[in-house]
């Protein structure tokens, strides 16, 4: 080690050990620090971080946590993770100290609340949260002030400067889309000068999410869950995951843990694809499931990506369901005009809109109004799962009853 490295390791060390004895999540205030440094310059582009077993050792926590951090650092695109030689600050990083940071949030309590709507791959499901969005609000007596932008990055937070100027108290972005970069959804939220509300969880901004999930949950009662039981029950012994190619979505991570999670202990095949959503891509997912046809459902991260598939699967001469089952997630209109119609679930729109908007207000007031528990999601069985074809009308009814037993 290079007695330069020596050195800033040693600063680095002094600077993080207040906060790192009573930090409640200790990866975010490695983060918070090393950002400060970044701000303040004594952090520059080129400059190696302190090993992740070094601070570990230092502080008394896992060497994982320090990795936590470095990681969350790496996708904000502040630091790079180079494998053999170390953690650096990187050149974007160079440029954070000339960024607006609004640390200390603007709290105010007052009756408008801004709602920020990135325009990427706008569809139903954005539509119909947003009808709910105002319904909610009205019954609530709160105001709306709805703005759509290209990204979600540190140039759309001069939206948020308006949001400010025109009385509102907080932010909600309620759909993030499958592209959106980590980087700038944090850029957005640290220039910020409103507290921000998220509608699913990413790394690092768990606490902007209006449910908590960092408070231990039942996975069998989340929704992947639900999914692959309800296959289960209705007799396919093959159960795929399908969604999108992409890091944006971290809501979709936590899906494919959990089905890998079930798979796992109820010592079911793990079948995982993901999709450009490309006609070539699907075809490359049917050529792997084919030798399961008949006995092979489909689970599908969202109802586009479920038509998708049928199309692609019936374009080659396979049935929906004979051949291929299929469930969709956020029950999109155009699958009921599907041949087959599309079965899917839905997490009631009114749920997500009063979560959003509580958890809002409250970080207006510098509190946090986050849900902590489960909401069953609800099932719109139609053709495409091959339900009524298995057990008939009555035994699918049988089937969601004592789903919704378990579920308790």
């Amino acid at each position: 080690m290079k007695s330069s490295d020596k050195s800033l390791e040693t600063s680095l060390d002094l600077s993080l050990e207040t906060a790192l004895d009573t930090a409640p999540h200790k990866y975010q205030e490695i983060c918070d620090q090393i950002l400060a440094r970044i701000a303040k310059g004594e952090l520059t582009p080129g400059m190696r971080l302190p090993g992740v077993r070094a601070l570990g050792e230092q502080y008394g926590c896992n060497y994982h946590t320090v990795r936590h951090a470095f990681e969350t650092l790496a996708e904000q695109g502040y630091v790079e993770l180079k494998r053999g030689s170390g953690t650096f600050i990187t050149e974007r990083a160079g440029d954070f100290k000339k960024r607006k940071v609004s640390a200390d949030k603007v709290l105010r309590a007052t009756d408008k609340l801004g709602v920020l709507l990135p325009l990427k791959q706008w569809g139903h499901y954005v539509t119909s949260l947003i009808d709910q969005l105002h319904h909610t609000a009205e019954e609530q007596g709160v105001k709306l002030n709805i703005r759509t932008v290209t990204d979600i990055d540190i140039n759309s937070a001069s939206l948020a400067r308006e949001f400010l100027e025109q009385n509102c108290c907080a932010v909600i972005l309620p759909w993030i889309g499958e592209d959106q970069s980590p980087a700038g959804l944090h850029d957005f939220i640290r220039a910020s000068e409103l507290p921000v509300v998220l509608a699913n969880p990413t790394h690092g901004l768990e606490e902007n999410c209006y449910w908590n999930p960092q408070v231990k949950s039942d996975a069998r009662r989340s929704d992947t869950y639900l999914q692959c039981n309800y296959f289960r029950k209705i007799g396919y012994q093959n159960i795929a995951l399908l969604g999108p190619d992409g890091e944006g979505s971290e809501y979709f991570q936590r899906k494919l843990l959990q089905y890998s999670r079930w798979c796992d202990r109820e010592d079911f095949p793990n079948l995982i694809g993901m999709v450009d959503r490309s006609p070539k891509d699907y075809k490359r997912i049917l050529k792997r499931l084919s030798p399961l046809k008949g006995d092979v459902a489909v689970i599908a991260y969202h109802d586009e990506i479920a038509l998708e598939f049928m199309d692609a699967a019936m374009s080659k001469g396979y049935s929906v369901p004979g051949d291929f089952a299929v469930l969709g997630h956020n029950n999109n209109p155009n699958g009921l005009r599907s041949d087959p119609p599309l079965s899917t679930m839905l997490l009631p729109y009114e749920y997500v809109a009063k979560g959003m908007i509580a958890h809002a207000l409250a970080l207006s007031r510098g509190e946090s109004a986050q849900f902590t528990g489960n909401e069953p999601q609800a099932f719109y069985i139609r053709e495409s799962c091959g339900g009524h074809a298995r057990l008939g009308n009555d035994g699918v009814n049988a089937v969601i009853a004592e789903l919704m037993t378990d579920f308790g």
